[in-house]
């Protein structure tokens, strides 16, 4: 749309296209909403600075306490801009939660009911009111999910819930947007599951912990379960991965090293043992991290949009005693 705002020289023809004639109305309506505003206050004192004007381009009538996308500023600095304005007091587009990540962390919740293609006020940080999609009870957070209006509670998010109505489903919260995620934190290990397919990798049942330090205490110095903990139990989805485990899962070509040379002919030779290969050896065999290990836990955003919890750990490695197969020598 910048590229339609461009200056004239006196004498030249006056024609003024769609979407600069657009561009004047939207910056009429904005001039508008800033005095009207300028002297009434916030309706919170100390909110007017988390206050944003937001032009709703989602497409549909935005309601009160509904999010869209931060999509860029409605008036752009530069040439074909307006530097001046820009300066003065930001204002943004929103744009519809596409089916993309794209607005993960990048938005605003309607502070009141801005119709499509209208400017509104809107709040960008601090503490607000807000309709949340919650999908669990624990939900601690929330954030922008495809298709929707509303936020979608979740273990990460951009906005912390500080209280929230009983259920799921769109409910009124209070949340506060922009504090750092809540995606680390130390958790002790339960069982581990081996993965369906898998030698070496397993998902791992955890609790929340917490380092108790008070020296006056029977566990001091040690990690112990706070309330209202966060658990993995009855809940497969909430089990963990081992990063280090991840990488095992690929299988890389081999045409060297230890393996390129016993398929090269190891036992032929000079200085082979004399009875080469041998029948049995120690093999050392990677086993799950035991059961009680403190880690820290991390919720992670997987490629479908889900939380999944992972840490990192390096497994301890058991020597076994195994037959050798005959055919890996030569």
């Amino acid at each position: 749309m910048s590229g339609h705002l461009r200056k004239v020289r006196t004498g030249d023809p006056l024609r003024i296209p769609a979407a600069a004639y657009n561009a004047f109305v939207d910056a009429a309506h904005l001039a508008r909403r800033i005095d009207a505003d300028a002297g009434a206050g916030p309706v919170i004192p100390g909110a007017q600075e988390h206050l944003v004007l937001v032009r709703n381009d989602s497409g549909d009538d935005l309601p009160r306490f509904g999010i869209v996308g931060i999509a860029g500023p409605i008036i752009e600095p530069g040439a074909e801009g307006n530097t001046d304005e820009f300066k003065r007091r930001p204002a943004l587009i929103g744009a519809a939660i596409s089916t993309s990540d794209e607005f993960i962390g990048r938005f605003v919740v309607a502070r009141e009911p801005i119709p499509s293609g209208r400017i509104g006020w809107a709040v960008i940080r601090g503490v607000t009111p807000a309709t949340v999609n919650v999908v669990s009870g624990e939900h601690t957070h929330a954030d922008t999910y495809p298709e929707e209006q509303h936020l979608r509670s979740g273990f990460t998010g951009a906005a912390r819930i500080l209280w929230k109505e009983d259920g799921t489903g769109l409910k009124l919260a209070v949340i506060e947007i922009g504090p750092r995620d809540r995606d680390r934190f130390p958790a002790k290990l339960g069982n581990a599951h081996l993965i369906d397919g898998r030698t070496f990798g397993w998902l791992y049942d955890w609790w929340e912990v917490r380092l108790d330090a008070d020296p006056m205490s029977f566990t001091f110095g040690q990690y112990v379960t706070p309330l209202d903990a966060l658990t993995s139990a009855g809940a497969n989805a909430k089990q963990a991965f081992n990063r280090y485990e991840a990488h095992l899962s690929v299988m890389h070509s081999q045409e060297g090293g230890t393996e390129g040379f016993a398929n090269g002919g190891a036992c032929l030779i000079p200085g082979a043992l004399e009875n080469c290969p041998p029948n049995r050896a120690a093999v050392p065999m990677l086993h799950p991290i035991p059961e009680g290990v403190v880690v820290e836990m991390r919720a992670e955003r997987t490629l479908l949009g889900d939380t999944r919890f992972v840490f990192e750990a390096l497994n301890p490695i058991v020597l076994c005693d195994m037959d050798v197969p005959g055919g890996w020598y030569g």
